[in-house]
C-alpha cells in the first residue's frame, strides 16, 4: 500500500505545470513523501549515536546496541578532530565489501575540495570534468555513466549526509567541514538508498556537539586564488546545538586566450551549511541540515589542436592556451536545500529516517569544442553532436548553453534490529523523485551577422521506490551468512526534442539542407517507461582472528534507463536507453592490527554486465540520397561486457614513531564481449570490436602518501609527500580521439604549528612536475582532437586557527 501511495502521489506531482514557482514546489514535494516523513518532525535526542549515510555494515555485530556518541568537540585551544571515529572504523572493517575511507583531516592536507578529487586517492575510482565542470563523470571499477550532459545519474549513488544527490550539480561546493568520505564498491541498495550497479560515495559532515569551538582558515595560492573557510560549533541550550560552516574561494583563471589574452578557468564559489541538532532524551535526536551553494566562476575551455588560423590553438600548444572567440564561457549557478534526519534507539535496534529536498538553477556557457571564430574556407567533414558540414563558410562551432532547473527529493527509512543473538535484520524503504526542465542550446555562427542555434527543450522526470531487507546469521562464532534482497520500481519520463532556428541574416545554408521539416523540428519524444527489478546479495564472512575478516559475495544490481538530453542533429540520437544490469563476484580480506595502527584491505572481483550504458560516437547521413556524412554523440548500450581486477590498500599509523604511510593499487581488465556495429540511425566507424576496452576503466592506477612529524620543543613540523598515477582510458566508444593521457601528480606540503594544535601554517605545491596530460578528449567540430588539460602546478599557503 505504501509503495502504491508513493507511486500515485508522485504521478500526481509530475503533472505540476512548469509555471508553478519554486516556493510552492517544496510544499508539494514534502507533502508527497508519505505519512512516514511526519516522524521526522517529532522531537528527539542526540545522545544516541546517529545512523548516517556511512551506514552500519551488513552484519555488523550488535547492530541493535547504540552507544552514546563520543564527544568529538575539542578542548579549548586544541585541534578539532575531523576524523573517522573508532566505531566507523569497525563498521567498515566488518562490512563484506571493499570500503575506502578518507578522513576530513586527510581531505584538508591533500587539498581535496570536491567529490571528484577523491578519485585520485581511491583505488579503482575515476572522475573527470566534462564541459563546464559542473558535470563530473564518475566510475567505480569501470561502472558509471559516460554522459557529459549532467541530466543522468550514473551507476554510483552519491550521498551528502544521507541524502541522495542524483545529479552532479547537487554536490557542487558542498564538500566543506567534512568528517569523512567513504567509497563503497559493488552493487548497493540493500541497506539504504537507491539501487546502484557500481557503488556509493558517502560524504559525512562534522556534526554539532555540546561544546563551543570551531576554526577559521585562510589560504592564498596560484593565479591569485584566495580561499576562506570557517566552522563554528555553538551550544544553544542543553538540548540544542548548532554548527555553521562556510567556504568561499575566488581566483583568476589559469587558461589564457591566444587572441584576446582573457583568462578562463577562474573560481568564484560560495557554500554555506548550517546543522542544528535537537535532543529530546537519551535515545533519539533530530538533525536539521540547511545548505546553499553559489558558483559564478568562468568555465574552462578545451583545446582544439587545429591551427590558430582555423580557430584552434595548434598541434603543440602551450598547456595554458585556449582560443575561445567572441562568446566567452561563463557559469551562473545557485541552489540549496534542506534535510531532516531522525534517529531513535530501542532496546532491540535503531530506527532512522532521512528526508531531503534540493533545488538547483544553472545557466552556463561553454566553448565546448575549443574553437574560436574562424575565417571562411573549406572545412573538413565531421564534428560532434552539434556539428554540421559546411564548405566555404566561416563558422564558430559548438558553443553550448546549459540552462536548466533541477529539483530532487528523497526519503530513506530503515530499522536495524537484533531479533536474536545470532540473527541481525535490516528492513527499509526508499523513495525519490527528481525533475529537470532544461533548454540546452548549441550556438553556431554561419555567415557574418547570422547564427544557427540548435536547441533541445525538454522536461525529464524520474521516480524511484524500493523496499530492501538485509540479514546476517551467525552460523558459528566466527562465520556469518549474509542474505540481502531488494525490490525496486522506477519510472522514467521525457518530453522534448531538438530543433534549429536562425538568428540574424536568413542564411539557410547550414541547417535547411539537413532537415527541412516544419518549424525546424529534428526529433521529439514524449514517453514514459516503468519497470520493476529484484536484486540481491548472498555471501559469507569469516573472522580469522579478532580484527581480521575474509569474505566472499555474489550480488547483482541494476541502474534505471536514461535519455540523452544534448541537442542533436541525428534524429535517432534522442532515444531511450534501456536499464543496465550487473552481476558481481567478489572475495576479499580486511585486517586492522596493533590497535588500528596497521590497516590492510584487498579484493578480487569479476563483473558481468548486461546492457551497459555508455556514450557512442557515430555517423549519419544528413542529406537524403547522398554520401555526405556528419557525426553525432548518443547514449547506447553494450549487450555484454566484463570487468575483472583487483585492489589493495594499506595504511600505517605511527607504527614507526611519527610516520604515517598510506598507499593503494588497482588493476582493471574491462572488456566488451559483444561487438557493436551500429546504433539505430547511426553507423560506428570504427566498429566496437570484441575485447575492446570499456570507457573510464584505466588498466592500472595507484597512489601513495607519506607524512612525517618532527617535534622541536613545543612545536611540531609535518612533512608530507603524495603521488598519484592513472593509466590511459577512453571517454567514449567509436571515437579515435577519445583516449586520455596517463595522468600523474606529485604533491608536497610542510606544516608548522604548536603541539597544542591551536594554529598551523602550511606551504604546499600540487603537480610539482607541472604535467599537462589530457584528462578528457573527443573529436571536435572540425574533425580534430579537442582536449581538456589537467590543472597545472599549483603553489600555495594556508593559515588555520582553532578556537
Amino acid at each position: 500500500m505504501k509503495s502504491c501511495f508513493l507511486r500515485r502521489s508522485f504521478r500526481l506531482l509530475a503533472t505540476v505545470p512548469a509555471y508553478v514557482t519554486l516556493p510552492a514546489l517544496p510544499c508539494l514535494l514534502l507533502a508527497s513523501t508519505s505519512p512516514l516523513a511526519a516522524a521526522a518532525t517529532a522531537p528527539v535526542s542526540s545522545s544516541a549515536h546517529p545512523v548516517t549515510a556511512n551506514h552500519a555494515a551488513s552484519g555488523r555485530k550488535h547492530a541493535g546496541t547504540t552507544p552514546r556518541r563520543k564527544n568529538t568537540a575539542p578542548r579549548k585551544g586544541a585541534t578539532e578532530q575531523v576524523e573517522v571515529t573508532q566505531s566507523h572504523t569497525h563498521r567498515y572493517l566488518s562490512e563484506p565489501t571493499t570500503v575506502n575511507v578518507i578522513s576530513g583531516q586527510e581531505l584538508r592536507s591533500l587539498h581535496l575540495e570536491n567529490p571528484k578529487d577523491i578519485a585520485s586517492f581511491t583505488p579503482g575510482v575515476t572522475a573527470t570534468n566534462a564541459v563546464s565542470g559542473s558535470a563530473p563523470i564518475f566510475s567505480i571499477r569501470g561502472v558509471g555513466l559516460d554522459d557529459y550532459v549532467g541530466t543522468n545519474m550514473g551507476g554510483i549513488g552519491i550521498y551528502l549526509d544521507g541524502v541522495l544527490a542524483p545529479f552532479p550539480v547537487f554536490y557542487t561546493g558542498q564538500m566543506l567541514d567534512v568528517e569523512s568520505v567513504a567509497t563503497e564498491k559493488g552493487p548497493q541498495g540493500f541497506d539504504m538508498g537507491r539501487s546502484t550497479t557500481g557503488g556509493s560515495i558517502n560524504v559525512q559532515s562534522v556534526k554539532p556537539s555540546d561544546k563551543f569551538g570551531g576554526y577559521a582558515e585562510w589560504g592564498y595560492s596560484s593565479y591569485n586564488t584566495n580561499r576562506g573557510r570557517f566552522a563554528i560549533n555553538t551550544p544553544i541550550t542543553s538540548k540544542i546545538s548548532n554548527r555553521l560552516a562556510f567556504n568561499y574561494v575566488k581566483g583568476d583563471g589559469w587558461q589564457k586566450d591566444v587572441a584576446t589574452g582573457a583568462r578562463y578557468g577562474s573560481q568564484d564559489l560560495l557554500a554555506i551549511r548550517n546543522l542544528t541538532k535537537f535532543v529530546v532524551d537519551d535515545t533519539s535526536s533530530v538533525l536539521l541540515n540547511i545548505h546553499y551553494t553559489r558558483d559564478k566562476g568562468r568555465s574552462t575551455s578545451p583545446q582544439d589542436l587545429d591551427s590558430v588560423a582555423n580557430g584552434g590553438v595548434g598541434a603543440n600548444p602551450n598547456p595554458h592556451a585556449v582560443n575561445v572567440g567572441d562568446t566567452p564561457p561563463k557559469r551562473n549557478e545557485n541552489g540549496g536545500g534542506v534535510s531532516v534526519n531522525y534517529t531513535k534507539a530501542f532496546d532491540f535496534g535503531t530506527f532512522s529516517s532521512t528526508t531531503g529536498i534540493d533545488f538547483y538553477r544553472r545557466d552556463d556557457l561553454d566553448n565546448y569544442d575549443g574553437l574560436g571564430t574562424v575565417p571562411g574556407g573549406v572545412r573538413n567533414n565531421g564534428g560532434d553532436s552539434t556539428s554540421a558540414v559546411v564548405d566555404g563558410v566561416g563558422t564558430k562551432y559548438a558553443d553550448y548553453r546549459w540552462n536548466d532547473t533541477a529539483i530532487a527529493q528523497s526519503h530513506d527509512m530503515h530499522l536495524r534490529m537484533n531479533l536474536a543473538k545470532i540473527f541481525h535484520l535490516t528492513v527499509g524503504v526508499f523513495e525519490s523523485y527528481d525533475k529537470i526542465d532544461g533548454d540546452y542550446t548549441s550556438y553556431r555562427k554561419d555567415d557574418p551577422g547570422s547564427m544557427v542555434n540548435l536547441t533541445n527543450h525538454f522536461s525529464q522526470q524520474n521516480l524511484s521506490t524500493g523496499v530492501y531487507v538485509n540479514t546476517v546469521t551467525n552460523i558459528t562464532k566466527k562465520l556469518d551468512f549474509i542474505a540481502s534482497g531488494r525490490f525496486s520500481y522506477d519510472e522514467r519520463g521525457f518530453n522534448g526534442g531538438s530543433s534549429y532556428s536562425y538568428v540574424g541574416a536568413n542564411s539557410p545554408r547550414l541547417g535547411a539542407p539537413f532537415y527541412a521539416t516544419q518549424n525546424g523540428q529534428i526529433n521529439h519524444l514524449n514517453e514514459r517507461h516503468d519497470y520493476e527489478r529484484f536484486t540481491g546479495r548472498v555471501g559469507l564472512r569469516y573472522q580469522i582472528v579478532p580484527g581480521t575478516y575474509a569474505y566472499g559475495t555474489i550480488s547483482n544490481g541494476y541502474k534505471a534507463g536514461s535519455y540523452f538530453a544534448a541537442p542533436v542533429l541525428a534524429p535517432a540520437a534522442l532515444d531511450y536507453v534501456r536499464p543496465e544490469n550487473l552481476i558481481a563476484y567478489e572475495v576479499g580480506i580486511k585486517s586492522s592490527l596493533l590497535h588500528n595502527k596497521l590497516v590492510l584491505e584487498g579484493s578480487l572481483f569479476d563483473y558481468e554486465y548486461h546492457n551497459r550504458q555508455t556514450l557512442f560516437f557515430g555517423t549519419f547521413h544528413p542529406y537524403p540520397n547522398s554520401n555526405v556524412t556528419s557525426n553525432s554523440l548518443t547514449l547506447g548500450t553494450i549487450p555484454r561486457a566484463r570487468t575483472r581486477g583487483g585492489e589493495a590498500s594499506a595504511s600505517l599509523h605511527n607504527l614507526i614513531p611519527n610516520l604515517d604511510l598510506r598507499g593503494s593499487f588497482a588493476y582493471l581488465d574491462a572488456q566488451i564481449k559483444s561487438p557493436v556495429d551500429s546504433l539505430p540511425g547511426l553507423t560506428l566507424d570504427p566498429k566496437i570490436a570484441h575485447n575492446s576496452q570499456l570507457p573510464f576503466a584505466p588498466r592500472f592506477s595507484w597512489s601513495a602518501v607519506a607524512r612525517y612529524n618532527i617535534d622541536i620543543r613545543n612545536y611540531r613540523t609535518t612533512l608530507q609527500a603524495s603521488y598519484t598515477w592513472k593509466d590511459n582510458m577512453w571517454a567514449a566508444l567509436g571515437d579515435n580521439n577519445a583516449k586520455t593521457s596517463k595522468i600523474s601528480s606529485l604533491g608536497l606540503r610542510m606544516e608548522v604549528g604548536p603541539k597544542t594544535g591551536k594554529w598551523t601554517a602550511a606551504v604546499y605545491v600540487d603537480n610539482l612536475q607541472d604535467n599537462h596530460g589530457s584528462t578528457y578528449s573527443f573529436t571536435g567540430s572540425d574533425g580534430n582532437r579537442a582536449q581538456y588539460i589537467q590543472t597545472p602546478r599549483w603553489v600555495g599557503c594556508d593559515l588555520h586557527y582553532n578556537f
